[in-house]
């Protein structure tokens, strides 16, 4: 089913009103009529099914048949340091980190970064992609983007795991089960061309542990989204929910 964003004054009892671009989505692209029922997420975990009552581009007007929560708590929350990629291969990573359930998003300025674009504009991209995102994977709470900062300026305090996936590692792969370590986990990797010297320094500062991804050489992004998957996996992030039941194929199997 359909999903869209609910903004907090969008709601009143059992009746939603959207304007704006969500609106004009509804109407104009999705061509989405009267009599459709479609599910609203307001952010904060809670999930809204409503019958569509009006559907113009300039307003957007259901009835709410149905109300639940989809708390996505974690005991491993994982925030993702990403130092600045060139051209738009920072959006591929907010996208992609938002369907992962990536907790917060944090862009670092290191020796090497060479994007230099406009930060303001950036952010607001990003918080457009990143709620389309959402939309698409049926998150409920929206990924945290931070304001970009400097890997000498940021306070690593707050995470228990600390982690940098880093070409120069030869020989450890990562192997924590952090299902059984709870904590928030950082997770940085470095830009195109790699992590400088003084980077790895102020990583040693900070007690991170680094990780190969294996022996081929990967793209930026590449390396990002493989790094965050299995991160990902080992926090317990991407199993099944629970009482999941057995698909066909499982089935037949038995």
């Amino acid at each position: 089913m359909r999903r869209f964003f609910l903004p907090a004054q969008s709601r009143t009892d059992t009746r939603i009103a959207i304007t704006g671009p969500e609106a004009r989505h509804i109407a104009s692209v999705l061509r989405l009529r009267p009599g459709q029922t479609v599910e609203f997420f307001d952010g904060q975990g809670g999930v809204y099914a409503a019958l569509l009552q009006t559907a113009d581009k300039n307003l957007v007007t259901a009835t709410v048949t149905e109300t639940w929560r989809e708390d996505a708590a974690t005991k491993a929350p994982l925030t993702l340091a990403q130092c600045l990629l060139k051209g738009k291969k920072m959006d591929l990573l907010v996208q992609k980190a938002t369907e992962l359930g990536v907790e917060a998003f944090l862009p670092v300025v290191s020796k090497y970064c060479e994007n230099h674009g406009d930060r303001d504009h950036q952010v607001e991209r990003w918080q457009r992609i990143m709620i389309e995102a959402c939309k698409q994977s049926h998150r409920t709470t929206p990924m945290t983007i931070l304001p970009a900062a400097s890997l000498i300026q940021v306070d690593f305090t707050p995470f228990s795991h600390r982690l940098a996936a880093w070409e120069g590692e030869q020989q450890a792969a990562l192997s924590t089960t952090f299902a059984d370590h709870p904590g928030a986990i950082c997770l940085l990797l470095g830009p195109e061309g790699g992590l400088h010297a003084e980077d790895l320094q102020v990583l040693h500062r900070w007690n991170f542990t680094t990780f190969s991804l294996g022996p081929r050489i990967l793209r930026g992004e590449t390396a990002a989204l493989a790094a965050m998957a299995i991160v990902q996996y080992h926090a317990g992030a991407l199993q099944p929910a629970a009482g999941h039941a057995l698909s066909s194929l499982e089935a037949a199997s038995e």
